[in-house]
């Protein structure tokens, strides 16, 4: 009987406690701002079947090997050339709390993995490597690994269309 007691009080216990305790917050998203220098204007489209679904695709007249930018400080923990597949030549970089962007299809790199960056490291080139067909800027945002929507500056980015994008705030 004393066993059986000693269990319901402990199961109650447990239970008052997961209820008063309150669960640790979420980190912060970092503030993005558009992956270019200020002051630039470049034209994001997006479009249901993307692969993934919020990533954003930024072009402008003859971009071909414009500098890409850091959009939130972090460490880039990969830089690769997957040659004519996929992403091609990519840059992921971390931004802790489980955030992560990704920049692709460049036409070169400007970092290395374990550098440490800010808004205005310029992190590669603007190409059309790997799985494109044409210069473009491939970007995305994710949390711990998944997709999520973009957001500058704390708004969030036009889905599903295409519209302009400046860094403002520098």
């Amino acid at each position: 009987m004393r066993t059986r007691l000693a269990s319901f009080l402990g199961a109650v216990a447990l239970a008052t406690a997961a209820f008063l305790v309150p669960a640790s917050p979420a980190a912060a998203a970092p503030t993005f701002k558009v992956p270019f220098p200020c002051g630039q204007t470049w034209l994001g489209e997006t479009r249901t079947n993307h692969s993934p679904a919020y990533a954003i695709d930024f072009n402008r007249a003859n971009d071909h090997g414009d500098a890409v930018k850091a959009s939130a400080p972090g460490t880039v923990d990969i830089v690769a050339d997957l040659d004519n597949a996929s992403y091609g030549r990519y840059v992921r970089i971390n931004h802790g709390g489980g955030y992560t962007t990704y920049y692709a299809h460049l036409s070169g790199f400007n970092v290395s993995v374990g550098q440490s960056v800010g808004y205005n490291t310029t992190i590669g080139y603007v190409g059309n490597s790997g799985n494109s067909d044409g210069s473009h800027l491939h970007y995305e945002q994710r949390l711990n690994g998944g997709d999520i929507q973009v957001r500058f500056n704390g708004n969030l980015a036009h889905y599903w269309g295409t519209v302009n994008y400046t860094r403002t705030v520098c």
